[in-house]
């Protein structure tokens, strides 16, 4: 595709993602029984860049390609921030879900600027997981952005490091280290959302990171048929949410054959 052409869907995409009138078809599937694997529902819970990401990279349908899962359940919506993002974990956990992804923060430092704030929005997301493993992709914005989003951004990921300390079943992909943006892989003018090549980019990264987070819940599951207690506190990567406040959002539904 020519660039002046990619550059102007790369813009549209955002703007129509602002205006909350861009949806992704919801695919509809029964609930399958958990695998063999003891893997049941992975569940996947973000804001405006997991959107964009399942728009123009399919995570959704990606994540299921890893066959770790037997249901892939992504919940998007833009502008969700948080705290927002833990009612909906309370609200679709099932007795199928064995694993949960997080990527949000984003939305929460942009508008929220108190010291305090990080560890209580984390806090609040981990309590509903309810002990299950949890995969949360960290912050990241643009370099050539505001400085209070970038400084808040850091503050994030520092009380979300700090959070494994508190919850042994907390894995972070770093996101933040991973990104870096260049040419076509880019944020746009906002420095919060990426161009159609920078979410192809993350979904990317998301699958790998999803790939081993995944492995490793399957290796503690059969290690706890052993009786060994499985160590899930320590781990590395994943990336960081959303943007303005829009009602437009994505909830999608894999499944296994």
């Amino acid at each position: 595709m020519p660039r002046p052409i990619y550059r102007s869907l790369a813009v549209c995409m955002t703007a129509l993602t602002l205006l909350g009138i861009f949806a992704v078809p919801v695919a509809t599937a029964s609930r399958p029984a958990i695998g063999p694997n003891g893997q049941g529902t992975v569940l996947i819970v973000g804001d405006s860049l997991t959107f964009g990401s399942n728009y123009f990279g399919k995570l959704a349908v990606k994540a299921q390609g890893t066959n770790i899962w037997t249901r892939v359940v992504l919940d998007a919506k833009n502008g969700r921030k948080a705290t927002v993002g833990a009612k909906i974990i309370g609200s679709k956990l099932t007795s199928s879900t064995t694993a949960i992804v997080v990527a949000l923060g984003t939305n929460d430092m942009i508008s929220k600027s108190e010291s305090w704030y990080p560890s209580y929005a984390i806090d609040t997301v981990m309590e509903q997981a309810g002990g299950l493993p949890v995969l949360w992709v960290n912050l990241e914005f643009s370099p050539t952005g505001r400085a209070d989003w970038r400084a808040r951004g850091v503050r994030f990921n520092r009380a979300l490091r700090a959070a494994t300390d508190r919850y042994p079943n907390l894995v972070i992909a770093d996101w933040n280290t991973f990104f870096t943006p260049k040419g076509q892989s880019r944020f746009v003018a906002d420095g919060v959302h990426l161009s159609v090549s920078g979410y192809k980019t993350r979904t990317t990264y998301f699958i790998n990171q999803m790939r081993s987070f995944g492995k490793r819940i399957v290796e503690a599951t059969t290690t706890t048929t052993t009786t060994t207690v499985p160590d899930t506190s320590s781990s590395t990567t994943t990336p960081s949410s959303t943007s303005t406040s829009s009602s437009s959002s994505s909830t999608s539904t894999t499944s296994s054959p």
